[in-house]
Formats: C-alpha cells, sequence, structure tokens
C-alpha cells in the first residue's frame, strides 16, 4: 500500500484518502469495539480512541511521519528470509522437556514458577492424551507462531479455537 500521502499536506485529497485507506486497514486488523491505537503526532499509538476520533486526530494533527510500517495495527514485518533455511520441524521427536527445564534450573526462576514448569511437564494436556503435556502443548504452539510469523491477535482466535475444539 502506498504511504506517500503521509508526507502530503493534511488539507490535500490525497491525505484525507491516506487517512482513510488507515482507517479501514486498522478496522480490519486491529480495531474492537471501534477503538483502536491513534498515530497522529500527538497520541504516538500510546492512546486508545474511537476510529471517529482517530480520524479526527489524522485529519487535524497529522500523521506519524515515521510509522510506515503499522505495526501497532497488526502489520508484519517484512523481514528478510534466508534462502534454504525453512524446513518443516519434526514433532515427532522426542521433545526433552525435562532437561530443557533441568538446564535452566530453579535458581534461574522462583520457586513457584519452577514447580509449575515441572508440575506442567508432566501433566497431561487433558485427561487421556499421552503425547502431550501442558508444557510441550504450549512450546509447541509458540513454536508454531514464531515458525510463521503469526500475529498475536491471530495467534490468540487460534487459541480460542482450540479451547472450543478440545475437551
Amino acid at each position: 500500500m502506498d504511504r506517500s500521502w503521509i508526507n502530503t499536506p493534511r488539507i490535500s485529497d490525497s491525505y484525507e484518502k491516506g487517512v482513510e485507506e488507515f482507517i479501514q486497514f486498522a478496522k480490519h486488523n486491529v480495531v474492537s469495539c471501534n477503538n483502536g491505537r491513534c498515530p497522529c503526532v500527538y497520541c504516538l499509538n500510546g492512546r486508545i480512541l474511537s476510529v471517529s476520533e482517530i480520524r479526527e486526530h489524522l485529519l487535524c494533527d497529522g500523521f506519524l511521519k515515521n510509522y510506515t510500517t503499522w505495526t501497532w495495527h497488526d502489520e508484519l514485518l517484512d523481514l528478510p528470509t534466508v534462502r534454504g533455511a525453512s524446513k518443516e520441524v519434526d514433532f515427532s521427536v522426542d521433545d526433552r522437556l525435562e532437561d530443557m527445564i533441568r538446564d535452566v534450573g530453579a535458581e534461574s526462576f522462583a520457586n513457584a514458577v519452577f514447580e509449575n514448569m515441572s508440575n506442567d511437564s508432566e501433566t497431561p494436556l487433558y485427561p487421556g492424551l499421552t503425547n502431550f503435556t501442558r508444557l510441550s502443548a504450549v512450546l509447541r504452539l509458540m513454536n508454531l507462531k514464531a515458525m510463521n510469523g503469526w500475529t498475536d491477535k491471530s495467534f490468540t482466535k487460534l487459541l480460542q479455537l482450540l479451547k472450543d475444539m478440545l475437551p
């Protein structure tokens, strides 16, 4: 999407059209309950406002000049990839969770956190399931999120779906 409108005068048609495109992008990606982060020069993505207030701020005060990758509005970063580096991960291999926990050690964590992790590494995800523990399920899901560049919003939606599907 062309972002050159950000540097045009606020009274120009191209600026107003760009603001509307941004509003539509934000509404599609992150605005919930008709509220979202305002990228005007005063709010700096730090205030949650209604869509109409965001539009007003952008038209009156201006859009942040350096906010060209809309990370606060769930736009993925265009990160370079290493050729040939993508390979499927074999989840059937023993994940050696006990070794990882032992390597980290209790002294690195508060005892309660260490104890919870240890318990979660032994507790089945749900009764009757033997190949997934609470901890292994969380680690594998987080690995998928990181490998595929999922946004927090898409990952949260996946977790809600899994919650609804699983016993």
